[in-house]
């Protein structure tokens, strides 16, 4: 059964720093390689409260921001976090967060960890 935050990113390291400083912040968190893995898993949960995902998983593949937007109208209550270079960020507009990150460092870690918590807390 999902937990409460997915990481939705093809990258193992990205999407293992990312679900691992999550944990690290007492955070119930999973993560997948593939979006309609993740959107299957997603799909029947009500405990999902935020999913954080890259915008392009390249061709023939479900965007991040596909994702976002078949979940805003499945799922209301999920909150998006794009992490994507800074030239995606008006493809978030209306749809989700965006948190440009050029390379996963433990400076964007702690900085996604705090969006996280933040939406988190509006959810509340």
């Amino acid at each position: 059964m999902p937990a409460p935050i997915i990481v939705v990113h093809d990258e193992n390291d990205v999407r293992q720093a990312a679900v691992d400083a999550l944990r690290a912040a007492g955070h119930e968190c999973v993560g997948f390689a593939d979006p309609m893995t993740a959107l299957d898993a997603i799909e029947d949960n009500t405990r999902v409260r935020v999913l954080v995902t890259r915008m392009d998983f390249g061709e023939g593949k479900l965007s991040g921001l596909a994702l976002s937007r078949m979940l805003l109208v499945k799922q209301a209550g999920i909150t998006t976090i794009f992490i994507a270079r800074p030239e995606y960020e008006r493809l978030a507009e209306g749809v989700g967060v965006f948190l440009p990150i050029l390379r996963f460092d433990p400076r964007s870690l702690v900085e996604m960890v705090e969006v996280v918590e933040r939406l988190l807390a509006k959810q509340d």
